[in-house]
């Protein structure tokens, strides 16, 4: 294996705080397993270069393409599927990107969540 991205969600690990309560209590379930596939991937792939991708909340509709990677971990807000997996793309070329736990929003999208934040 050579590379490897591990997509799960803005909720997990050190972005717990940036999920409003509420929210985190419907998706709790999916969070906490989420969380701990990306414990697996950091403690038994020490020789592998992973990154791990959180999104915000998903939107189907098509790609805006002004979707961003940040190492912000308190950042929320939404993305539109298309954009994630071109941002899953782009981090499998870049060196940036190597070993790396980001967070995936389009800032563009306005978002009631930023309102929700705890």
């Amino acid at each position: 294996v050579v590379r490897i991205i591990l997509v799960t969600t803005i909720g997990c690990g050190n972005s717990k705080d940036a999920t409003p309560e509420s929210t985190y209590e419907v998706l709790k379930d999916v969070i906490l397993a989420k969380n701990k596939a990306e414990n697996l991937l950091i403690k038994y792939y020490t020789n592998s270069n992973w990154t791990i991708i959180r999104p915000g909340g998903l939107k189907s509709e098509p790609m805006t393409g002004k979707a961003i990677l940040t190492e912000d971990n308190t950042v929320l807000g939404l993305i539109h599927r298309e954009d994630v997996a071109r941002l899953v793309l782009e981090a499998l070329d870049s060196s940036k990107t190597e070993r790396q736990i980001l967070s995936a929003i389009d800032p563009t999208i306005e978002s009631s969540f930023a309102t929700e934040k705890p």
